[in-house]
């Protein structure tokens, strides 16, 4: 029959071209025209191309136009859907998939090359892809003929190597889709053979029919014997964008891929003697303005060096520079809506958003800000993304299903699972009859099972065992024992729904003997505990949101697992039921698919690939990212086959069969892809690229942009971010936009002590009476907004804290640290959720308690620390540790190895520090008389009366608390006591924390216990020996130097001690001359005398420095309680120059308090050293003021 080709540059009207002829041919009966264009933009093209082709033929509907449009594959469908061809059933990507897994497990002992990628991740997507470029070659795997005739490795027996084993594979995946009845060859060439053995009746109608092909530049294998078939036995036009198919051409040439093409065709037509037509020049385009034709012009002499301008571009082409993508895309939103505005004031043609496209060649930078942008400033636009499923909850469900059982029911696998939501057990929505209440309901029980599966660890059988979970939750800090009963039956009943509904499919799931049986028995698990209809729940509640696209979303992705479960029963329905394999097909096979998507709208800006357009595709083109790193693109070849080895197969292949290289056809189709977006434009054209984008700085302009600026008059400009000197018109686009615009604008003027422009100014006045008045003075709220807590007034935090203040001291400590930490613990009880293990306060809990029942059993036993032989003294401590950990709050002790080592641990601690506790009392004559003192109200045990001091509302500071031990000696007759505090971690008494109100428990017991001292040790009149801390640790020492005499120096006393004389000899009786004492800061120098350390001369003061410290101690409580009740809360952290130590450190509330040194209003209380002289001297003066 015959071919003809319709030719001409971007300056002439292909469109017109294609009509005419097709026009012409229709214009006889019975005639025909399909058109052939791209799949990509089959249905934007159809929907020209029907609606000129109806308004030229005058026609008053589609339906009588005798014309279609189709795509390669799609005019397959339509010749071969009544024929017997077509008879296997089509496969997808994830059955192709499970196939070629299945077909390398059975050829994988004949692979040397490939035996070792089997495994990898992309290995089989690579097969699949190198497949798929094999048919559209059109090579087949028998022309794949190559031997390997021996073992030597040089580069050409490796390439046969690998052809024979690629041969190998595909041969058996092909048997294996055929054994299955599956569609193995593609529509194209299966087109292709109907058409060439048609009768000639067949023929006879072909020979009415015109083919009409458009929008290609070059074309596959499979499209080439196509057309050759057709303009056979039937009529072809070949529409190509080419300026001259008479001139050489080389690969550098601005046509090459459309003259090889036009060459190519042409020669096969002539060689098959098929009637070859005189090429149809396409007219010049008379509906376009002379700037776009002077466009045109430009980019196609430069290509060859050579252009003189002639007209104006600057009413057509602007380019742009942006300081980053974002600000780019802020641009040209703007601008979108400041030409769709003006488009519509009067005596313009109106210009939609339909009419306006984006291009980009990096999605991957610039999808991530479309949608905030355009949607903050009103811009409907439709950006065909591909959207992975893996995002979905049913494939986080699967993959959490399946791990439950790989990891034996991990406590974050459990909680991964739950928290999907496609499981709510049957029993609780029958209970509440309303999915959304159930839903509520569900929430709340998950998130108290998991409070208590994190306290109590609970994890692996305790998920699975009938035995109720038992709870035990004690208040290490209160001392009382906290009450879970109800608890206990919330949790228990979320468990054992659980394990009836999930533990026991895994059971049966293993039980299936064939994959088909497995299938059933899944997908009856899924209806059963209710997945289906919980998407179908949320499905109906985004379309009644109005979230079309998110309703479809549940949709397919339950569709999208159907048709997976369907072609694993098709490949893998009668093996023997393979669990592991059926895990990684579900989860990997959902992973990779993707969501459908239809536009939900007919006016939107459309984001289009850079690489797909065409000329005069819309009115107005916005190509965005065009910087040297991105175009002209730089492309690898990551397939299996590499570029050398690609043309070392093509020498081998037959005529009509050809491999492409996609990265070398990439990198000679970019000066044709520029022409094309170029053109893309029939009204205005905008080109911009970022200078910096993520960590690349400075980047320079992609070098299309800079030979269309080197060749005309155009400018660069320069779209710099919004600052106080920018003039509004090229930034404000609507007001949701302004709002954000105008709040920068304000920080900026604050910073740089400014104010705002009169524009601005005004245009702020407008947005204040504008809809979006409420939202704007909100956030214009935040320009005066400081971080800065609120106080609460003297009856509200009365009401929070009560009239009377009943506190530990460690409590007045944490408001002197930092008092909004206070206010959020203490006034509004805000805690840390309980993590199972062993924390400090347990720590220190049970450190204490075996020290005080160890000192207790020597007291009742009538003992004495100084005379008890070791193998008492060891004996004691196994029975007092073997009761505490008998205890049923410390059970958790025993629940593993880890734990059990940590308990082993902490009794050698308490071996050790008992020994030390002996070791001290064998050289001092201070003496334990009572152990955990306690005082004010614990847990319902009243102690001794401790601190009671009178405040200024008529309420009381009720001091609570444990003195860890109490000494005594008596020297000449006169009583002394010390008071001991035990510390798990390393304590040195400070005077500066002290003065601040950081460091108040040693003065705090030791000022109670002078106070009660008749209470305490039955005499009056006491002196204050000191406030001791004792490190309860178990030191670690360099095995050549752990004598007795080391070991004990590491629980050396700290704290403050009285500087008597008299008491430095009670200290310790067992000094030498010229000795310092191994448990207290003393020392005896050369002339046997006593005195403190010269390191420690801060830690000794004399009984009236005592009174002193102990008096202003007092001050700090009832400052304290009285700011407290108050309403005080200061964002005031703690910070300690001496060590840098911070109160925001080791905060568990910093993200509520959001504390920022940076900021103006934020700042430390800063901590400055001061000597005990200073501080003596600052108190003395408060006393006499």
């Amino acid at each position: 029959m015959s071919l003809q080709f319709i030719t001409g540059d971007g300056s002439c009207d292909h469109e017109k071209a294609v009509l005419d002829i097709a026009c012409d041919w229709l214009a006889k009966d019975h005639n025909e025209v399909f058109f052939l264009v791209p799949n990509y933009n089959k249905f934007e093209r159809e929907q020209e191309i029907l609606s000129q082709l109806k308004h030229r033929q005058e026609k008053k509907d589609f339906s009588t136009i005798r014309g279609q449009v189709y795509s390669f594959n799609r005019l397959a469908w339509y010749f071969l859907q009544d024929s017997e061809n077509i008879s296997g059933q089509t496969i997808s990507d994830t059955g192709s998939a499970m196939i070629m897994r299945k077909v390398l497990l059975t050829v994988s002992d004949q692979l040397i090359i490939f035996r070792g990628e089997i495994n990898k991740e992309g290995f089989i997507a690579k097969l699949l892809e190198l497949y798929k470029e094999f048919q559209l070659g059109n090579i087949t795997v028998d022309t794949l003929s190559f031997l390997p005739t021996s073992q030597e490795t040089t580069k050409a027996k490796d390439f046969e190597l690998k052809m024979y084993e690629i041969r190998l594979i595909f041969t058996a995946y092909e048997e294996e889709l055929a054994k299955r009845n599956l569609q193995v060859e593609q529509p194209i060439s299966m087109l292709t053979n109907f058409l060439a053995a048609s009768d000639l009746q067949d023929t006879a109608q072909l020979e009415q029919k015109l083919f009409i092909v458009t929008g290609f530049s070059n074309f596959s294998m499979q499209e080439q014997e196509l057309l050759k078939v057709l303009f056979g036995k039937s009529h072809v036009c070949i529409d190509l964008y080419v300026d001259s198919v008479h001139t050489d051409s080389d690969a550098l040439d601005l046509f090459f891929d459309p003259k090889q093409t036009y060459h190519l065709l042409k020669n096969f037509a002539q060689n098959q003697q098929s009637h070859v037509l005189f090429d149809k020049k396409a007219p010049l385009l008379n509906n376009v303005s002379t700037s776009y034709l002077e466009l045109e012009r430009c980019f196609r002499q430069t290509n060859h060096g050579r252009y003189e301008q002639a007209g104006a571009l600057s009413d057509h082409v602007e380019i742009w520079k942006a300081e980053n993508p974002e600000e780019e895309l802020r641009q040209v939103a703007t601008e979108i809506r400041r030409l769709v505005s003006l488009s519509f004031t009067k005596g313009n043609k109106p210009l939609y958003y339909r009419d306006i496209q984006l291009l980009t060649l990096n999605p991957e930078l610039y999808y991530s800000f479309i949608p905030s942008i355009f949607e903050e400033l009103d811009i409907p636009f439709y950006l065909d993304e591909d959207r992975q499923m893996k995002q979905h909850p049913l494939v986080e469900f699967i993959q959490a299903l399946f791990a439950l059982d790989n990891y034996y029911y991990r406590t974050s696998d459990v909680f991964r699972f739950l928290r999907t939501e496609l499981y709510i057990p049957k029993q609780l929505q029958e209970d509440t009859q309303d999915w959304q209440k159930a839903r509520d309901k569900y929430r709340w029980m998950v998130d108290i099972t998991e409070n208590q599966a994190l306290a109590h660890n609970f994890h692996g059988a305790d998920w699975t065992r009938e035995q109720d979970w038992r709870l035990f939750n004690f208040d290490f800090e209160k001392e009382v024992l906290m009450e879970t009963e109800n608890t206990e039956v919330l949790t228990n009943r979320l468990r054992n729904n659980f394990r009836k509904d999930i533990v026991s499919f895994f059971t049966s799931l293993k039980a299936a003997d064939t994959t088909k049986e497995a299938i059933i028995d899944f997908y009856q698990f899924l209806q059963k505990i209710g997945v289906e209809q919980q998407l179908i729940h949320w499905r109906e509640q985004e379309i009644a949101w109005g979230n079309l696209e998110q309703a479809r979303d549940h949709e397919q992705t339950w569709a999208s697992l159907m048709d997976l479960l369907d072609e694993l029963v098709e490949i893998y329905g009668e093996d023997p039921f393979d669990l592991d394999l059926f895990k990684e097909i579900l989860s990997s096979g959902l992973e990779n698919l993707t969501f459908g998507k239809v536009p939900t709208a007919i006016d939107q800006v459309q984001i289009n690939p850079l690489d797909l357009t065409r000329p005069l595709q819309e009115k107005v083109t916005f190509a965005i990212g065009l910087d040297e790193t991105s175009f002209p693109r730089t492309v690898e070849n990551k397939s299996l086959i590499s570029t050398e080895e690609r043309q070392q197969l093509n020498e081998n292949l037959q005529q009509g069969q050809y491999l492409k290289d996609q990265a070398e056809e990439t990198i000679r189709k970019e000066p044709f892809v520029a022409y094309n977006m170029l053109l893309s434009a029939s009204e205005k054209l905008y080109l911009s690229y970022p200078k910096n984008a993520d960590a690349k700085q400075n980047i320079k302009m992609s070098p299309y942009l800079a030979r269309i600026l080197n060749w005309t008059d155009l400018t660069l400009q320069d779209r710099c971010s919004l600052d106080l000197s920018c003039d509004p018109y090229h930034y404000v686009g609507s007001y949701k936009s302004l709002i954000r615009q105008l709040n920068s604008l304000y920080r900026q003027a604050q910073e740089e002590k400014n104010a705002l422009s009169g524009k601005w100014q005004s245009l702020k006045d407008l947005l204040l009476l504008s809809d979006d008045r409420t939202l704007a003075t909100r956030v214009f709220e935040s320009q005066v907004h400081r971080n800065v807590p609120v106080n609460l007034s003297p009856e509200l935090a009365e009401q929070l804290y009560g009239k009377n203040i009943y506190s530990s001291i460690s409590q007045i400590e944490t408001f002197y640290d930092y008092q909004y930490d206070y206010f959020l613990k203490f006034g509004l009880g805000l805690k840390e959720r309980e993590i199972y293990g062993l924390n400090s306060a347990m720590t220190g809990e049970i450190f204490h308690e075996a020290l005080d029942n160890f000192l207790k059993a020597v007291f009742q036993e009538d003992l004495s620390l100084t005379q008890m032989s070791e193998e008492q003294r060891q004996l004691l401590i196994d029975r007092v540790l073997k009761n505490i950990f008998g205890q049923e709050r410390y059970a958790f002790m025993e629940k593993n190895a880890r734990m059990s080592f940590i308990r082993y641990r902490l009794g050698k601690t308490v071996q050790h520090v008992s020994w030390g506790l002996k070791k001290q009392a064998e050289k001092t004559q201070l003496t334990p008389v009572q152990t955990e003192v306690l005082f004010g109200e614990i847990a319902g045990n009243q102690g001794i009366p401790g601190l009671e001091i009178p405040l200024s509302n008529g309420g009381k500071l009720y001091l609570r608390g444990k003195i860890d031990r109490v000494d005594t000696t008596t020297i000449d007759g006169k009583p002394w006591l010390a008071v001991m505090d035990y510390k798990s971690s390393a304590h040195q008494f400070d005077i500066t924390d002290s003065y601040y109100g950081l460091a108040m428990q040693l003065l705090t017991y030791l000022d109670i216990a002078l106070k009660d001292a008749v209470e305490l040790i039955g005499k009056k009149d006491v002196s204050g020996a000191g406030a001791y801390y004792f490190h309860v640790y178990d030191p670690i020492l360099d095995p050549k130097k752990a004598s007795e005499k080391e070991r004990l120096k590491q629980y050396k006393l700290d704290g403050l001690f009285a500087d008597d004389p008299e008491v430095f000899e009670a200290f310790d009786e067992t000094l030498n001359k010229s000795e310092h004492s191994l448990v207290f800061p003393i020392q005896k120098d050369k002339n046997e005398q006593i005195k403190g350390s010269v390191r420690s001369k801060e830690k000794f003061y004399t009984i009236e420095e005592m009174n002193t410290l102990m008096a202003h101690n007092r001050k700090k409580l009832k400052e304290a309680a009285e700011k407290i009740l108050s309403g005080e809360i200061k964002m005031n952290p703690s910070y300690k120059m001496k060590d840098k130590r911070r109160a925001t450190q080791y905060s568990p509330f910093r993200s509520i308090s959001l504390f920022d040194p940076m900021l103006e209003e934020n700042d430390y209380h800063r901590i400055h050293s001061l000597s005990k002289e200073e501080i003596m001297e600052r108190l003395k003066e408060e006393k006499d003021d």
